[in-house]
């Protein structure tokens, strides 16, 4: 894959900060790499060394397409649409209702992953939370939905309209998470944060109100086969 760097960056003989600097790639240089923490890079003119990811962007032309079905789109890049935190599993971070309140869909290390609206709908709200993260409420009027994605890397969407399979962000660590991921959660109806704090006041009152997003997403994807 090719990327442009986005500034001035440290060239090391293999990754990790204590490798030695062999070079220093320049703002805005093209260079072939692969999709992880520490980015194997091959120069233009043929050196060969290893960087941090967070100083590379990905060019236009090699960014993935995402897998659009119908009316719906995986809400992450197709290889990480993979489960990692189940709905509603036992979990202690969860003081009031002891249980996980969406689907995550951890990355394993790779950083600054796609992600993607997965229907067509509204952002009828975005901001900065100190356990969201970088997030944003996302109501599907086709099927009264609301889906919620939190930890985003950057500044989540604006509030508007949006298609499904437009690109709504990328992974990141924001807020209160422990690894990169996307986490995901599907309340009924149109909802924002603060009906979500009115309803997840237990773990039967959470299974009321919300649903298992993967399942959802999934089952449409499917169904549009």
């Amino acid at each position: 894959m090719k990327f442009t760097t986005t500034s001035d960056v440290r060239l090391r003989s293999a990754p990790g900060v204590d490798a030695p600097v062999i070079a220093t790639i320049p703002t805005g240089l093209i260079v072939e790499s692969d999709e992880y923490s520490w980015k194997a890079v091959t120069l233009p003119d043929g050196k060969k060394g290893y960087c941090a990811a967070d100083y590379l962007q990905m060019m236009p032309d090699t960014l993935p397409v995402p897998v659009v079905t119908g009316k719906w789109c995986a809400p992450i890049r197709t290889e990480k649409f993979k489960v990692t935190q189940k709905f509603l599993t036992p979990d202690p971070i969860y003081k009031i209702t002891g249980h996980h309140p969406g689907t995550d869909y951890g990355t394993q290390g790779d950083v600054a992953v796609p992600l993607y609206f997965c229907a067509d709908g509204e952002v009828i709200e975005s901001g900065t939370h100190n356990a969201f993260g970088n997030y944003f409420f996302y109501y599907v009027p086709e099927v009264d939905r609301t889906f919620v994605y939190f930890h985003l890397k950057g500044a989540a969407p604006l509030k508007g309209k949006y298609k499904s399979g437009e690109q709504c962000g990328i992974t990141g660590q924001t807020g209160m998470s422990k690894g990169v991921h996307l986490h995901l959660e599907c309340i009924v109806g149109k909802k924002t944060s603060v009906d979500r704090a009115r309803l997840f006041t237990s773990k039967d009152a959470m299974a009321a109100a919300a649903e298992d997003a993967d399942t959802f997403i999934r089952s449409r994807l499917s169904n549009a086969k």
